[in-house]
């Protein structure tokens, strides 16, 4: 059996995750992003009801630091959760809608 090349490879593993995001689609599966981004509101949104900025700077600490493990710029990941929660505090639909999932 011939081996294939790299571009073969990524041409057929392109078309088989097509075909498992357009299966999860229909499905109405939630991918991993979708989960943690929901966790994340719930979580913020929680705290802020709470009346608790402290535990929100603990989640940022521990954020921040797992996103500048992995390379991220500290000030900017900073800057970039603040955003969230100013925006989660505010918005009471912080999420795009999903067009496909509308019934």
């Amino acid at each position: 059996m011939a081996r294939q090349t790299d571009d073969e490879w990524k041409a057929r593993q392109k078309k088989r995750q097509q075909r498992l995001r357009d299966r999860h689609r229909a499905e109405r599966r939630p991918d991993r992003d979708d989960v943690a981004r929901a966790l994340l509101v719930w979580t913020i949104t929680s705290y802020l009801e709470q009346g608790r900025p402290e535990w929100i700077e603990e989640l940022a600490d521990a954020v921040i630091g797992l996103l500048v493990d992995q390379g991220f710029d500290e000030r900017a990941a900073d800057e970039v959760f603040d955003d969230l929660v100013e925006r989660y505090a505010r918005d009471d639909q912080p999420f795009r809608r999903k067009v496909h999932l509308r019934a």
